[in-house]
């Protein structure tokens, strides 16, 4: 698929978004206190988020901040993304060292299930034969309306926004860096929505959910490889600007080094990649220590 094409599906799709207000509504939840030699010490404040995303499907997030008042230019924010089961737990430890955060779940993930789910099938092969009413197009556009978000708040530095996933979560990294300029910084563990064409090949779940339906739908093989281009991060990761660090394993079967590797290589802004001899597919404490300290060099 021609590069320029994959671009003007991109800026079609952003201009979609853009038609639809953010609405957001924001319900305090939680707030925690400490106890020191000095007395209470509140440490941050979470709260509920529900705003409206592309084509006016609602998302939920959780948005924390850090006690007292912001800096005079505002928090450095972080947002969050799942992975393919949906879930994260909230990155308290980001909020402790001062940045506000966005634990954001895309249409029919985690608590945004509560607002809708698709009616069939699996997330990864949810109409796509469609490329526009295939599920990614929406799940991107969810990240991407995380970054409005963020940017509409008063007390968020909009020049110091990263965007941290794991598995899917790398994969919705990149795409979030890739078709949105805003983000300053990206920490990207172990990604899927990595390089179709091989990954369509695995067997090891989530991306056996392509292999076998390639496998039942022979006919639309074809199709459905040329909707994937619009959305593998093969082709979108040339577009990053913002400083990008990245983890992989020579053992990781669920989404290995030849699918990750390719993709790194694509990207043309500041980059790291630590590719670990002996990691299955799970997150290391080891690359946790990395990428905050990636986002304490880029957004501090």
């Amino acid at each position: 698929m021609p590069a320029a094409e994959i671009k003007k599906f991109w800026e079609q799709t952003r201009a979609s978004l853009a038609e639809v207000d953010v609405n957001a509504t924001v319900e305090q939840v939680e707030e925690t206190d400490v106890f020191t030699m000095e007395g209470r010490i509140k440490t941050r404040t979470i709260y509920r988020v529900i705003m409206s995303s592309f084509e006016g499907r609602c998302i939920r997030a959780w948005y924390t901040v850090p006690s007292g008042q912001p800096p005079a230019r505002g928090w450095p924010a972080i947002m969050e993304v799942p992975g393919y089961g949906g879930t994260m737990p909230l990155p308290i430890h980001l909020v402790q060292y001062g940045y506000a955060t966005l634990s954001l779940y895309p249409r029919s993930q985690g608590e945004s299930l509560k607002e809708w789910e698709i009616e069939h099938g699996t997330r990864l092969v949810y109409k796509i034969t469609d490329r526009d009413r295939y599920y990614y197009r929406g799940a991107y556009m969810d990240c991407v309306r995380g970054l409005d978000f963020l940017c509409d708040r008063s007390e968020v530095d909009t020049d110091r926004i990263g965007v941290w996933g794991f598995s899917q979560g790398g994969g919705l990294t990149l795409a979030t860096a890739a078709l949105d300029q805003r983000v300053t910084a990206a920490v990207v563990g172990v990604p899927w929505l990595c390089n179709f064409p091989v990954a369509a090949e695995i067997t090891t779940s989530p991306y056996v959910e392509l292999h076998d339906y390639l496998e039942e739908h022979p006919q639309e093989r074809e199709i459905v490889l040329a909707n994937l281009t619009y959305f593998d991060q093969l082709n979108l990761a040339d577009a990053i600007t913002c400083p990008t660090i990245m983890a992989s394993s020579l053992t990781d079967d669920v989404h290995p080094l030849n699918t990750v590797m390719p993709v790194f290589e694509k990207i043309q802004a500041m980059k790291s990649i630590v590719v670990y001899p002996d990691l299955d597919h799970e997150y290391r404490t080891d690359f946790t220590q990395h990428g905050k300290a990636w986002m304490d060099r880029y957004l501090r």
